[in-house]
């Protein structure tokens, strides 16, 4: 019964131990969630304020600028709130894992005066008990002692050595026990103090990381906030400008209307001009063709009397021509043989067609000089 209620205090103490790994291990799986949402989450919303930052360029009125710009910063806020409120609660988280350690340290030290109370509970009911029976057995020994002293003195000595090894034997058990639980205690002492320093290694560097990621989104935050500034202040010196070059562009546009006003009034006096300058000219045209054609007429008819009189006229003198001709060519060969001694040779028969084909010439180049 002794030894069953120091192993109860080992189990508590085992159960103990088991459920806080447990709920350590839910714990642990919990932050780990939380973390890999809050980094999903964190990435998404960088990423739609990346995304956002490009149509903040394209963005031309002010006021729909000035507006995403707040919705860019709202969005922004909410991420460094969430990433704030993550690491407080991992702080939280920390100072609870302290008190717990602190309790976890009360418990053991409860547990090691309960167990010692017990142990020495036994080991004052084990004396208890073997002192009755040592003096029972005084008792009966005194009893027999007349009867069979002589007899039981080679079994006193006997008793004598079987209780001085049990007295040694249940004394060796006894701090074997006690170094075993010693053992034990100190095992689970380094073990709980080794997983404290994990634990708390684990959960600072955590909280460092949070940090430095906390450092770089107000940097980011930072710098955007300047970027976004410089925008607007760039804008509404664009603003600015543009409203001068509106002004410019509408005085511009009035007198370009001026102007072409006087240009449509000049265009349609113009136009009315050359409409009646048109008509003319074409009366003209036409009045000239007219007279083209009866001169082509006319050319036509005079073109054919005159070839009809030159035909009649060479006609007329072609034979006297060719009578001379002969005559000369006769004098010519008399001159040769009779007064220059040479032979003459008379030309060929061609000189004598020369009429028809100078004819034929005369009255092609007349229906040439018609024609054109």
């Amino acid at each position: 019964a002794g030894g069953a209620h120091v192993t109860d205090v080992r189990a508590r103490g085992d159960n103990r131990e088991n459920e806080r790994r447990i709920e350590e291990e839910k714990g642990r799986q919990g932050r780990r969630q939380k973390l890999l949402y809050e980094a999903e989450s964190s990435a998404r919303q960088n990423a739609a304020v990346a995304m956002k930052w490009s149509s903040l360029f394209e963005q031309e009125i002010p006021q729909e600028l000035l507006s995403e710009i707040e919705l860019q910063r709202d969005t922004c806020s909410r991420i460094i709130a969430s990433k704030d409120f993550l690491v407080k609660e991992f702080k939280s988280e920390l100072k609870g894992k302290d008190d717990e350690y602190v309790k976890a340290l009360k418990r053991q030290a409860d547990d090691v005066e309960t167990l010692l109370g017990r142990m020495g509970g036994q080991f004052a009911a084990a004396r208890t008990a073997h002192g009755d029976e040592l003096e029972e057995i005084e008792n009966a020994f005194m009893q027999e002692r007349q009867e069979a002293l002589d007899t039981n003195k080679l079994e006193l000595g006997k008793l004598m050595e079987r209780r001085q090894q049990l007295e040694v034997r249940f004394l060796d058990q006894r701090q074997a026990r006690a170094d075993d639980d010693s053992r034990q205690l100190d095992r689970q002492r380094v073990q709980d103090a080794e997983d404290y320093a994990i634990l708390k290694i684990r959960l600072e560097t955590e909280i460092q990381t949070l940090e430095q990621d906390l450092e770089e989104m107000r940097a980011t935050y930072q710098l955007n906030s300047e970027k976004l500034d410089y925008n607007y202040r760039v804008l509404q010196e664009r603003d600015q400008e543009n409203s001068s070059t509106i002004q410019q562009q509408k005085r511009k546009i009035a007198r370009l209307q001026d102007v072409l006003s006087g240009l449509k009034g000049k265009y349609a006096r113009e136009d009315r001009k050359f409409k009646s300058d048109n008509a003319e000219l074409t009366d003209e045209f036409k009045r000239l063709t007219e007279q083209f054609k009866e001169l082509q007429t006319k050319f036509v008819h005079f073109e054919d009397a005159d070839t009809r009189r030159y035909r009649e006229l060479w006609n007329m003198n072609e034979g006297d021509i060719t009578t001379t001709m002969r005559q000369v060519l006769q004098a010519d060969k008399v001159l040769h043989e009779q007064q220059l001694g040479l032979h003459w040779y008379p030309p060929s028969d061609t000189i004598f067609n020369d009429s028809s084909s100078h004819e034929a010439t005369v009255g092609s180049s007349m229906g040439a000089t018609g024609g054109g």
